[in-house]
């Protein structure tokens, strides 16, 4: 099937869109790096996302007894300052994280200068409580309330600075005026020299907002920023005394992993074991200063995990169980900032659809970044087929021997970056048909493309 001028154009627009994403979610929530800046209340956080603020609403928490929410909220102003933080955003199943009544929502959030999330620092402070298992906006009488609340908050500090500025101008004018004359003033009268105007500085962020946005879009080159961390979702395995866990399973794969254990001998009790073995989590897997994942030993380094139904990162963990966490020792072959990635273009043909996240592309000449045989980790069909195995024969009879440029992620000393040992491709395009795998996947799932 070859598409016709309207339906490339389309697909064209599409893939200026497509070409913005690169996170890969697997499960309800993605992890997003931000920074923490305040609370408006216990449930929504001022947060800097993409050097924008944004606005984070956590789902509904519910407390055991009577609390005081001004109290509540100055404990948290006073407990928590500004600081980087890893915000797990709830997505709409392509990583993109949703966005609704001009929030975004969130199962938690990790500070990473407390090394705590913030449910956890709230149980630390003594309160008991519950949350509700998905994001606030499934609720749409506790989304009524926060709405009104957000506003009424809004509306209160509007007015607020609105008194305060009148009363700052009446001030200087008394200060000011000569004696049974008038004059018109303005807001440059009423703001302190060298204060912009609200209205004024609204456009200007308007416009940095924008030039970052096209500063950032790619075009002939592309460069990839990776974390000194990398979160990986998956289920937790068996914990052994010394750190090791075995039968973990990370994104569909089943490594062995190592965590630091407390320093003290018989820490593990059989209690503890069943207590997190197959608990959903997300792994936090240390990075080399190249970007690729820590592999000692046959095992990948974990720096923390964090237990998604428990809301507890591995420290808060032990802690509960009267155990001393251990920090894991820093070295100098380890990413301490971001590592940026380059993208590289290899051309093949598609041999077939192996798994929702894996694939296995067929090239004519092996180099230094591909074999004659390449499995490539890539983006899941969204939304998800009933039933994987008839998608992917489609898929297969469709495309296979197909022409595919794969874009390749590469690291900084030139080998292929990889997750759990698999290259990562961070896009797929059919030539054929000027279109992207996921718009393939998309046209097969619908119907479109038989």
């Amino acid at each position: 099937m070859k598409p016709d001028k309207h339906f490339r154009i389309l697909i064209m627009l599409a893939c200026c869109l497509i070409w913005l994403e690169s996170a890969v979610a697997f499960g309800p929530t993605i992890s997003q790096n931000g920074r923490w800046e305040s609370i408006s209340s216990f449930q929504i956080i001022q947060a800097k996302i993409n050097d924008q603020n944004e606005q984070v609403c956590l789902p509904k928490i519910e407390f055991k007894s009577d609390i005081d929410p001004e109290m509540l909220k100055k404990q948290i102003q006073n407990g928590i300052q500004s600081q980087d933080a890893i915000f797990h955003l709830y997505h709409d199943g392509l990583g993109k994280p949703e966005k609704k009544g001009g929030m975004y929502f969130a199962s938690d959030v990790y500070l990473k200068t407390q090394k705590i999330t913030y449910t956890g620092f709230l149980r630390k402070l003594g309160y008991k409580f519950s949350m509700a298992k998905g994001p606030a906006h499934e609720d749409s009488e506790f989304m009524r309330d926060v709405l009104y609340n957000r506003h009424v908050t809004e509306q209160m500090e509007k007015q607020n600075k609105e008194e305060e500025k009148q009363k700052s101008g009446i001030d200087k004018q008394e200060d000011k005026k000569p004696k049974g004359t008038m004059r018109v003033t303005t807001i440059f009268d009423v703001l302190p020299k060298g204060v912009i105007p609200p209205r004024i500085r609204q456009q200007q962020e308007e416009i940095a907002r924008r030039v970052n946005a096209l500063k950032n879009r790619p075009y002939e080159t592309e460069t990839v920023q990776v974390d000194p961390l990398r979160w990986a979702s998956g289920r937790m395995g068996l914990v052994r005394e010394d750190g090791i866990i075995s039968g973990a399973n990370v994104e569909g794969q089943k490594p062995q992993l190592q965590i630091t254990p407390p320093a003290e001998k018989d820490w593990l009790t059989p209690e503890m074991i069943s207590e997190i073995n197959g608990q959903p989590c997300e792994f936090v897997i240390q990075r080399y200063m190249n970007g690729l994942e820590v592999y000692e030993n046959s095992r990948y380094l974990l720096r923390d995990i964090y237990f998604s139904e428990l809301k507890l990162s591995w420290e808060e963990w032990l802690e509960k169980h009267g155990k001393k966490y251990v920090e894991l020792p820093v070295r100098q072959s380890f990413a301490s900032g971001t590592v940026a990635l380059e993208v590289k273009l290899v051309s093949g043909k598609m041999n077939s659809l192996k798994a929702p996240v894996l694939c296995q592309v067929d090239f004519d000449s092996p180099s230094k970044l591909v074999a004659k045989e390449e499995l490539f980790r890539i983006f899941p069909p969204d939304p998800r087929p009933e039933n994987f195995a008839a998608f992917a024969r489609s898929f297969n009879e469709l495309l296979k021997n197909d022409e595919v440029d794969v874009s390749m992620l590469v690291c900084p000393d030139g080998r292929p970056y990889t997750e759990i040992g698999q290259k990562r491709a961070h896009r797929m395009f059919f030539p054929e048909y000027k279109a992207t795998l996921s718009m393939v996947q998309q046209d097969i799932i619908s119907g479109k493309m038989k």
